[in-house]
């Protein structure tokens, strides 16, 4: 149960409430609304790294487990089991990522250099030379921002989960993670 109660769904005002009418509930998501002005920039946030990224989606899939994994956030790592499937990500490698066993020998090296970067942007301020000069290798400038704007938004949401006690939820399908996409159309 989580450690606040939910927002009023009456009480929520426009625009948000016709956005979150919009897309299936999710119970962090409905916990946003708390600060609605706050949960309809996350929304709209979300949907930009869902459909405007240029880093490719198995990639994001990929940051978005090892914050998840990082965090322990089991609410995050379930609601993007069927995302990171739809993007190529094998259940073995996903598996590997929550329980923090990769054998990075089993990864192409851009995946390896990139879980790695995660890793250390997470454990410290400041990554080393030769982490940077690696994912520099792989991913252009953008690319890097957008790995770091990812793990920022995903450590935020996470913390909300954990902090809160959010419900897990095991979605079955994509419907969420579409109708975010989906927002803007």
């Amino acid at each position: 149960m989580a450690k606040i109660s939910y927002p009023d769904p009456n009480q929520i005002p426009e625009p948000l409430a016709g956005i979150l009418a919009a897309i299936p509930g999710v119970a962090a998501t409905d916990m946003l609304a708390h600060s609605p002005v706050l949960a309809e920039h996350f929304l709209r946030l979300a949907h930009a790294q869902f459909t405007a990224l240029e880093l490719s989606e198995r990639a994001r899939e990929l940051v978005i487990l090892s914050v998840a994994a990082k965090v322990r956030c089991e609410f995050e790592y379930q609601q993007h089991i069927p995302i990171s499937a739809a993007a190529g990500v094998e259940p073995a490698l996903r598996q590997a990522i929550w329980d923090r066993s990769i054998d990075p020998t089993s990864l192409p090296d851009a995946e390896n250099v990139l879980i790695g970067f995660v890793t250390d942007v997470l454990n410290r301020p400041r990554v080393s030379a030769r982490r940077f000069t690696a994912v520099q290798r792989f991913y252009p400038p953008r690319q890097i921002v957008e790995i770091l704007q990812l793990i920022g938004f995903y450590w935020g949401f996470g913390r909300i989960c954990t902090v809160l006690d959010i419900e897990v939820q095991t979605p079955t399908t994509l419907d969420a993670f579409e109708a975010v996409a989906n927002l803007g159309a």
